[in-house]
Protein backbone atom coordinates (compact mmCIF):
# COMPACT_ATOMS: atom_id res chain seq x y z
CA UNK A 1 0.00 0.00 0.00
CA UNK A 2 2.65 2.15 1.13
CA UNK A 3 5.04 1.45 -2.22
CA UNK A 4 2.31 2.32 -4.13
CA UNK A 5 1.35 5.67 -2.48
CA UNK A 6 5.38 6.28 -2.96
CA UNK A 7 4.84 5.28 -6.50
CA UNK A 8 2.27 7.47 -7.52
CA UNK A 9 3.86 10.37 -5.47
CA UNK A 10 6.99 9.76 -7.76
CA UNK A 11 4.85 9.69 -10.98
CA UNK A 12 3.01 13.18 -9.69
CA UNK A 13 6.27 14.88 -9.09
CA UNK A 14 7.37 13.34 -12.51
CA UNK A 15 4.09 14.85 -14.41
CA UNK A 16 4.78 18.76 -12.46
CA UNK A 17 8.33 18.69 -13.28
CA UNK A 18 7.26 17.74 -17.17
CA UNK A 19 4.91 20.49 -17.05
CA UNK A 20 7.41 22.77 -15.89
CA UNK A 21 9.82 21.80 -18.40
CA UNK A 22 7.48 22.16 -21.13
CA UNK A 23 6.37 25.88 -19.79
CA UNK A 24 10.23 26.68 -19.66
CA UNK A 25 10.98 25.75 -23.41
CA UNK A 26 7.45 27.24 -24.24
CA UNK A 27 7.97 30.60 -22.71
CA UNK A 28 10.04 32.65 -24.42
CA UNK A 29 8.51 31.15 -27.80
CA UNK A 30 5.01 32.98 -26.30
CA UNK A 31 6.95 35.95 -25.68
CA UNK A 32 8.18 36.26 -28.64
CA UNK A 33 5.46 36.12 -30.52
CA UNK A 34 3.05 38.52 -27.97
CA UNK A 35 6.55 40.86 -28.71
CA UNK A 36 6.28 40.68 -32.64
CA UNK A 37 2.35 40.43 -32.86
CA UNK A 38 0.71 43.51 -34.31
CA UNK A 39 -2.79 45.31 -33.12
CA UNK A 40 -5.78 45.32 -35.28
CA UNK A 41 -6.48 48.73 -34.61
CA UNK A 42 -4.82 51.83 -32.92
CA UNK A 43 -5.58 55.44 -31.98
CA UNK A 44 -2.67 58.28 -31.80
CA UNK A 45 -1.66 61.79 -32.45
CA UNK A 46 -0.32 62.76 -35.50
CA UNK A 47 1.54 66.05 -36.95
CA UNK A 48 2.24 67.18 -40.29
CA UNK A 49 3.34 70.40 -42.41
CA UNK A 50 2.99 71.16 -46.15
CA UNK A 51 3.38 73.83 -48.90
CA UNK A 52 0.38 74.80 -51.16
CA UNK A 53 0.46 76.25 -54.32
CA UNK A 54 -2.46 78.46 -55.42
CA UNK A 55 -3.66 81.71 -57.10
CA UNK A 56 -6.38 83.82 -54.34
CA UNK A 57 -7.54 86.13 -57.74
CA UNK A 58 -9.38 88.10 -55.52
CA UNK A 59 -6.38 88.47 -52.58
CA UNK A 60 -4.19 89.22 -55.55
CA UNK A 61 -6.12 91.77 -56.88
CA UNK A 62 -6.38 93.99 -53.89
CA UNK A 63 -2.33 93.85 -53.55
CA UNK A 64 -1.68 95.21 -57.16
CA UNK A 65 -4.38 97.87 -56.56
CA UNK A 66 -3.15 98.80 -53.53
CA UNK A 67 -0.01 99.33 -54.76
CA UNK A 68 -1.03 101.02 -58.16
CA UNK A 69 0.01 104.54 -57.02
CA UNK A 70 3.86 103.47 -57.10
CA UNK A 71 5.08 103.89 -60.61
CA UNK A 72 6.63 100.31 -60.07
CA UNK A 73 5.87 97.75 -58.10
CA UNK A 74 8.08 94.23 -57.75
CA UNK A 75 6.01 90.37 -57.05
CA UNK A 76 2.73 91.13 -56.13
CA UNK A 77 1.62 87.91 -56.54
CA UNK A 78 0.92 85.29 -53.60
CA UNK A 79 1.05 81.78 -55.05
CA UNK A 80 2.59 79.73 -52.06
CA UNK A 81 1.59 78.93 -48.69
CA UNK A 82 2.59 77.03 -46.18
CA UNK A 83 0.88 74.51 -43.68
CA UNK A 84 0.91 73.16 -40.35
CA UNK A 85 -1.82 70.53 -38.82
CA UNK A 86 -2.27 68.20 -35.90
CA UNK A 87 -4.67 65.51 -34.66
CA UNK A 88 -6.03 62.52 -33.66
CA UNK A 89 -6.02 59.33 -35.85
CA UNK A 90 -8.37 56.48 -35.30
CA UNK A 91 -6.25 53.06 -37.48
CA UNK A 92 -7.61 50.06 -38.50
CA UNK A 93 -5.85 47.43 -40.95
CA UNK A 94 -7.14 49.35 -44.66
CA UNK A 95 -8.71 52.22 -43.18
CA UNK A 96 -8.22 55.33 -41.03
CA UNK A 97 -10.06 58.24 -39.73
CA UNK A 98 -8.27 61.47 -38.68
CA UNK A 99 -9.83 65.00 -36.90
CA UNK A 100 -7.62 67.03 -37.25
CA UNK A 101 -6.82 71.07 -37.23
CA UNK A 102 -4.77 72.84 -40.01
CA UNK A 103 -3.65 76.16 -39.70
CA UNK A 104 -2.40 77.90 -43.29
CA UNK A 105 -0.12 81.35 -43.76
CA UNK A 106 0.47 83.03 -47.43
CA UNK A 107 2.79 85.26 -46.51
CA UNK A 108 3.75 88.16 -48.92
CA UNK A 109 5.91 91.23 -49.00
CA UNK A 110 5.86 93.53 -51.58
CA UNK A 111 8.77 96.22 -52.80
CA UNK A 112 7.92 99.33 -54.89
CA UNK A 113 10.74 100.88 -56.73
CA UNK A 114 11.37 103.38 -54.12
CA UNK A 115 12.86 100.75 -52.61
CA UNK A 116 9.85 100.90 -49.62
CA UNK A 117 8.04 97.36 -48.93
CA UNK A 118 4.58 96.18 -47.50
CA UNK A 119 3.58 93.05 -46.06
CA UNK A 120 0.40 91.08 -46.38
CA UNK A 121 -0.84 87.70 -45.02
CA UNK A 122 -3.54 85.46 -45.95
CA UNK A 123 -4.36 83.20 -43.68
CA UNK A 124 -6.30 80.10 -43.09
CA UNK A 125 -7.71 77.97 -39.91
CA UNK A 126 -9.44 75.06 -40.16
CA UNK A 127 -10.92 72.04 -38.33
CA UNK A 128 -11.31 68.84 -40.78
CA UNK A 129 -12.62 65.17 -40.32
CA UNK A 130 -10.56 62.89 -43.44
CA UNK A 131 -10.50 59.32 -43.79
CA UNK A 132 -8.14 57.05 -45.86
CA UNK A 133 -8.28 53.76 -47.15
CA UNK A 134 -4.83 51.98 -47.76
CA UNK A 135 -3.35 49.28 -50.48
CA UNK A 136 -0.47 47.25 -48.64
CA UNK A 137 2.16 45.59 -50.50
CA UNK A 138 3.27 42.29 -50.94
CA UNK A 139 4.96 42.69 -47.34
CA UNK A 140 2.14 44.53 -45.54
CA UNK A 141 3.95 46.54 -44.13
CA UNK A 142 3.70 49.80 -46.13
CA UNK A 143 0.74 50.79 -48.30
CA UNK A 144 -0.01 53.34 -51.08
CA UNK A 145 -3.40 54.93 -49.73
CA UNK A 146 -6.26 57.12 -50.91
CA UNK A 147 -8.49 59.45 -49.32
CA UNK A 148 -10.60 62.28 -48.59
CA UNK A 149 -11.73 65.14 -46.29
CA UNK A 150 -14.38 67.57 -45.64
CA UNK A 151 -13.75 70.82 -43.66
CA UNK A 152 -14.56 74.21 -42.25
CA UNK A 153 -12.17 77.11 -43.09
CA UNK A 154 -11.77 80.43 -41.36
CA UNK A 155 -9.86 82.98 -43.99
CA UNK A 156 -8.88 86.39 -43.07
CA UNK A 157 -6.61 88.44 -45.30
CA UNK A 158 -5.76 92.38 -43.97
CA UNK A 159 -9.17 93.29 -42.18
CA UNK A 160 -11.52 91.00 -44.54
CA UNK A 161 -12.92 87.70 -42.91
CA UNK A 162 -15.05 84.66 -44.74
CA UNK A 163 -15.81 81.36 -43.78
CA UNK A 164 -16.62 78.05 -45.74
CA UNK A 165 -16.91 74.66 -45.97
CA UNK A 166 -14.65 72.66 -48.31
CA UNK A 167 -13.25 69.28 -49.46
CA UNK A 168 -10.23 67.53 -49.87
CA UNK A 169 -8.57 64.32 -51.80
CA UNK A 170 -5.37 63.39 -51.13
CA UNK A 171 -3.21 60.42 -52.65
CA UNK A 172 0.28 59.08 -50.54
CA UNK A 173 2.46 56.53 -49.41
CA UNK A 174 2.60 55.33 -46.03
CA UNK A 175 6.39 53.95 -44.77
CA UNK A 176 6.73 52.85 -41.41
CA UNK A 177 9.66 52.39 -39.65
CA UNK A 178 9.42 50.60 -36.30
CA UNK A 179 7.29 52.87 -34.29
CA UNK A 180 7.56 55.68 -36.76
CA UNK A 181 5.05 56.26 -39.32
CA UNK A 182 6.02 58.55 -42.23
CA UNK A 183 3.15 59.65 -45.21
CA UNK A 184 4.22 61.84 -47.44
CA UNK A 185 1.20 62.71 -50.04
CA UNK A 186 -0.28 64.87 -52.55
CA UNK A 187 -3.86 67.24 -52.06
CA UNK A 188 -6.26 69.21 -54.21
CA UNK A 189 -8.23 71.36 -51.84
CA UNK A 190 -11.43 73.05 -53.16
CA UNK A 191 -12.43 76.57 -50.60
CA UNK A 192 -13.87 80.09 -51.17
CA UNK A 193 -15.48 82.42 -49.43
CA UNK A 194 -16.60 85.98 -49.71
CA UNK A 195 -15.86 88.78 -47.29
CA UNK A 196 -20.10 90.24 -47.03
CA UNK A 197 -19.34 93.40 -45.74
CA UNK A 198 -16.60 94.38 -48.19
CA UNK A 199 -17.07 92.07 -51.30
CA UNK A 200 -13.53 90.36 -51.10
CA UNK A 201 -13.55 86.88 -52.50
CA UNK A 202 -11.13 84.55 -50.03
CA UNK A 203 -9.66 81.47 -52.06
CA UNK A 204 -7.63 78.91 -51.16
CA UNK A 205 -8.34 76.46 -53.74
CA UNK A 206 -5.03 74.49 -54.67
CA UNK A 207 -2.92 71.76 -54.75
CA UNK A 208 -0.03 70.49 -51.82
CA UNK A 209 2.38 68.55 -51.22
CA UNK A 210 3.60 67.21 -47.42
CA UNK A 211 3.99 64.42 -44.81
CA UNK A 212 2.07 63.26 -41.76
CA UNK A 213 4.21 61.80 -39.13
CA UNK A 214 3.00 59.58 -36.04
CA UNK A 215 4.68 57.33 -33.78
CA UNK A 216 2.87 54.27 -32.68
CA UNK A 217 3.15 50.34 -32.63
CA UNK A 218 3.15 48.62 -36.27
CA UNK A 219 0.04 47.95 -37.31
CA UNK A 220 0.17 45.86 -40.88
CA UNK A 221 -2.21 46.52 -43.65
CA UNK A 222 -2.88 43.08 -44.88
Amino acid sequence: MISKLYINKLSSIRNLLKAVATLVFLLPGVLLYSQESTPKSAVFPTFGFGVGFFYPKGVNDYIKEMNSQYSETFNTQIYMYFEIKGGLTFRMKKFDVSAVLEYDMAPKIVTVSNGDSKSYSFNRLSPEISANYYFPNKTGKNAFFLGAGVNYSFLKFQDFKGESPGFKLQAGYSLQFGKTNLQPYVAFRSVSADDKVNGLNLNYTGGQIGIIISSHKRISYK
